[in-house]
């Protein structure tokens, strides 16, 4: 890794949150977690996050809403979802889907795939 990336893991499962949280620390990158989508698109206006991760479903503003907000506020901002739910060819189209259970492997590749595109 080049340099510290910032991650923003927006999942408003506490176990889960903590579970990735952990997962991304582990290789050294600089984890922030919102419990939803308002708590996210407020540590985005604050800060500079090179990475998203969102759960598709979330109470008041989802995943889906919220990388669509966030890519409007910083459109070079890479965005992966993360469901335990099928989705459809609409989510895809705005960033990488993660199933759930995540594979710690798994969401680590895709997270260097993304960063590696900056």
């Amino acid at each position: 890794m080049a340099r510290p990336y910032t991650i923003l893991i927006a999942d408003d499962d506490p176990i889960l949150r903590e579970v990735v949280v952990n997962i991304l620390q582990e290789p050294g990158y600089i984890v922030v977690a919102a419990a939803d989508g308002y708590e996210a698109i407020r540590i985005l206006a604050g800060r500079h996050v090179d990475l998203m991760i969102a759960d598709v479903r979330m109470p008041g503003l989802d995943g889906m809403q919220l990388g669509l907000q966030a890519k409007v506020m910083r459109p070079r901002l890479h965005v992966i979802f993360i469901t335990g739910y099928a989705v459809g060819p609409e989510v895809a189209e705005h960033g990488q889907v993660v199933p759930k259970p995540i594979r710690s492997s798994a969401l680590l590749k895709i997270v260097e795939q993304e960063l590696s595109a900056t």
